[in-house]
């Protein structure tokens, strides 16, 4: 190559270096590292601007190493990630390209990595020669204006020769260098048809061995490219015409696209323009994609035409003719779909299969990954490979044998059935792969990532237990949209709950190990998936299954669910029979609040599907932001005021409001005093009952802009108390005394003035605690007194200008004792706002 480039290239031109890095040595060691070597290269040149600043990089490896293809692959991404790490490394901004191959001894996988750095070096140089800012006659022009002729020429050689390769050749490369090839010979050029065959038929070779969908596309272009090269009189156009229909027909198998199908039976057309050796095959193979074509989009039209097609294919063979039968039978079946549609009402059964899927993945992920195939699917894609699933043909067929409510029967079993999904629920590692990684691929042709070998492993556990879908939740969602990520948290709830399965994988968990070890138990979002999900399987670190037990259910397994109550803290009753709602909040607080998120906003976010509140999601606002907007719906929604009941540091959005979650750790217990029902007869029955119309009026806390609206019952401070000397500049201890309690000692992060007037202590009203009384109203007033006789943790307020309220965080529960019941006839009620 040396001596080529001599011969072509005789003046100073563009450069560029060639690295050639060996796999067979440790990618991490220090003699390895790309970039000592380039400095120490760099160090040669005299002016250091004259340092070529792109590096072209080409694995290498000994044909004779022994090394497993696992050591060589883990290479080859270390060697992608230390040339990542070139980019504005030292003094030179390195500009890093990768070879995608590996050369191992042969000159045609040399020739491809050389020629792909030449094209970019003649890319280079025209770009600089057309961008210089200097005059014309002193720019220096490109080495003759032949440089992409000269390469052409080479490329094209060696493309030839390497092609009549037949043993030991490296077909990846070879295809290369067709590739390169195409790119330097212009469209008139008379040789770009031969390229584009020959390319073409090395391609074929490689489809049929690795079926990769990029192959399939590239065949189907360059047989495009061939025909538009191709005059009509050509012989070989008719065969061309007839390969390209074979590889949309293999793509629209794996794909079900209309407009592959509509390109098929345009090319079946033009086949028959020609002379086709087998006339009646050829009509046969029109009407037939015809046929798909009015099953795909319900064309009578197209129907009507495979029925005219089949039968001048029949008018063709006499009986006897080796095609007569199939011709006929072909007519039989075309015309048997007209008649069932007509009789049975094809098109209305299509739409009623239409409206049952339409309402069946309105309530299932976005996307879900296809795990026989590896492809993530769009809601259009599910849709299109149901319609061409033998489960869709079948229920076509059942349009004249059942009635209507027999037909919609089994068009729900079978759309249920189709349609199940399988959810991960999982500790997110490093190198996890999301939507654009995967995006038009399959993910079992990839390699790389621990992240994508536990997506694939995940797909291959559903595979295996006959689920086609599969769902993770960091390939499914595209992050980049909010609208999306808004629905996808708005959903996730119901989406584990609706999936057949969610597998659980506790990727630090050996398969001895203990379940309550694992991270997956302090993460935010998994609380939220444990309880949603109606079934769980664990798996551990190498996905065996945790503790062999086999249950198709792991919450039905008791020893396994005694291990998950005490790992999370959660009744059995919740872990298996979850409802999510605003029932017992706190308690529901209290199971997240030893968990955390990535992102700190996430743990309020993680926490809507549980409360079942829809509330917009904004991330870059700080997390207390979004605890406080969850905890205001809580109140506002259920009136649960025991959300209020937190000892720790104050919101910023709302005084009444803890930071975060941790406050929710501690469980209020109070030493409730026994009912005593003698004490009856001494109570002013009237004023009781003037203070239960009042209670009856109270409305129920709400939260609106920030301020909390808090029905309560108030006790006005009467006396303030320093006691002793401040524990620390922040810390102050009072006793407190406040009408109709007996006097409590506090300490605040505050000090408090000596203006009386300026505090009370309140405790807030549930409305609940009417609700649920029920009997004779003498009987219920007595119930609700001796409610409110009961010890509580009071809020100390302070108020502020324009009738407002700011509670005061205490280092400790204001645990508050009424004087006696006879006291509370005399209560005061308030609605204070509290901001």
């Amino acid at each position: 190559m040396a001596d080529w480039l001599e011969s072509k290239f005789t003046n100073e031109c563009y450069s560029a270096i060639l690295f050639l890095h060996s796999l067979d040595s440790d990618t991490t060691s220090g003699d390895m590292s790309i970039s000592w070597h380039l400095e120490a290269f760099a160090k040669t040149f005299r002016n250091k601007f004259s340092v070529p600043s792109d590096v072209y990089v080409v694995p290498t490896s000994n044909p004779l190493s022994t090394l497993p293809s696992e050591t060589l692959s883990q290479r080859l991404s270390q060697l992608k990630t230390m040339m990542e790490g070139l980019k504005g490394n030292g003094e030179r901004d390195w500009h890093t390209s990768i070879f995608p191959g590996v050369f191992k001894g042969q000159p045609e996988t040399a020739w491809s990595a050389a020629l792909l750095l030449l094209k970019g070096v003649a890319l280079a140089q025209t770009k600089e020669f057309v961008a210089s800012p200097r005059p014309a006659s002193e720019r220096m022009p490109p080495k003759s204006p032949g440089v992409r002729l000269v390469l052409k020429d080479l490329v094209s050689s060696l493309f030839r020769e390497f092609e009549e390769k037949e043993r030991n050749r490296d077909l990846d490369a070879i295809i290369m260098l067709g590739q390169i090839a195409l790119e330097f010979i212009p469209p008139e050029h008379p040789q770009r048809r031969s390229t584009l065959i020959d390319l073409a038929s090395l391609l074929s070779e490689r489809f049929e061995q690795e079926k990769r969908k990029e192959d399939l596309d590239e065949l189907i272009t360059l047989k495009r490219g061939s025909l538009e090269c191709m005059p009509q009189d050509e012989p070989y156009r008719q065969p061309l015409i007839l390969e390209l229909d074979d590889y949309l027909s293999e793509r629209f198998q794996r794909e079900y696209s209309v407009v592959d199908l509509e390109e098929i039976v345009s090319l079946r057309r033009a086949a028959l323009e020609g002379t086709p050796l087998n006339r009646p095959k050829a009509l046969l193979n029109l009407a037939n994609a015809l046929h798909k074509q009015f099953e795909r989009q319900d064309l009578e039209s197209s129907l009507f035409e495979a029925i005219r097609v089949s039968r001048a294919a029949l008018a063709l063979c006499v009986p006897g003719h080796p095609d007569h039968s199939l011709c006929r039978n072909h007519l039989a079946s075309y015309l048997d779909t007209k008649i069932r549609q007509k009789a049975s009402g094809s098109s209305d059964i299509k739409q009623m299969i239409k409206k049952a899927v339409s309402d069946k993945i309105q309530n299932i992920p976005l996307r879900l990954l296809h795990t026989p195939t590896g492809v993530l699917c769009d809601r259009d894609a599910q849709i299109s490979r149901f319609e061409g699933s033998p489960q869709y043909e079948r229920l076509l067929s059942l349009a004249s044998s059942l009635d209507d409510d027999q037909i919609e029967a089994e068009i729900n079993n079978a759309i249920s059935e189709y349609f199940e999904y399988i959810t991960l629920s999982h500790r997110w590692g490093s190198g996890e792969t999301l939507l654009r990684d995967i995006e038009g691929k399959s993910i079992y042709d990839l390699d790389g990532t621990d992240g994508l070998v536990k997506l694939q492993e995940f797909c291959l556990v559903a595979l295996r237990r006959n689920f086609q879908w599969a769902w993770s939740d960091t390939c499914c969602i595209d992050k980049c949209s909010s609208a999306e990520l808004q629905e996808t948290i708005g959903s996730m709830f119901t989406w584990y709950h609706r999936s057949s399965l969610t597998i659980v994988y506790l990727s630090d968990v050996p398969n001895s190990g203990s379940l309550a070890s694992s991270v997956w138990f302090t993460r935010g979002w998994t609380l939220q998936e444990l309880l949603a999900s109606k079934s769980i399987v664990l798996y551990t670190y190498d996905w065996s299954l945790y503790s062999k037990i086999y249950a198709v259910n792991h919450k039905s397994d008791p020893a396994l669910l005694e291990e998950l109550q005490n790992a999370t803290g959660i009744a059995k009753q919740h872990l298996t029979n979850f409802s999510p709602g605003m029932d017992d909040a706190r308690s529901r607080l209290q199971w997240a609040s030893r968990r955390r998120t990535t992102r700190p906003e996430d743990i309020a976010y993680s926490l809507f599907g549980i409360f079942q509140v829809h509330l917009p999601i904004f991330y870059g606002e700080s997390a207390q932001n979004a605890l406080g907007r969850l905890l205001g719906e809580i109140i506002s929604r259920s009136g649960d005021v025991s959300v209020l009941d937190w000892v720790g540091k104050p919101s910023s959005l709302n005084s009444c409001f803890p930071v975060d979650l941790s406050p929710y750790q501690t469980v209020p217990h109070f030493q409730l005093i026994p009912s005593d029902s003698s004490r009856r007869n001494n109570l002013d029955f009237e004023k009781a009952q003037k203070l239960y119309s009042c209670l009856k009026r109270l409305p129920r806390a709400r939260f609106v802009n920030s301020k909390l609206t808090l029905p309560s019952t108030v006790h006005p401070l009467t006396a303030i108390k320093p006691q002793g000397s401040p524990t620390s500049p922040s810390r102050y201890t009072y006793e407190i005394q406040a009408s109709r309690l007996r006097p409590l000692n506090v300490t605040l992060p505050v000090e408090l003035n000596d203006s009386l007037d300026t505090y009370v202590l309140a405790r807030p009203w549930h409305p609940k605690t009417l609700e649920q009384q029920t009997g004779r109203d003498v009987d219920v007033i007595w119930k609700i007194l001796e409610q409110l006789e009961q010890p509580f943790n009071a809020l100390l307020l302070k108020r502020l200008p324009h009738n407002e309220y700011m509670r005061i965080a205490c280092d400790c529960t204001i645990t508050a004792h009424i004087q006696d019941i006879t006291s509370i006839l005399d209560s005061e009620v308030l609605i204070p706002e509290i901001v």
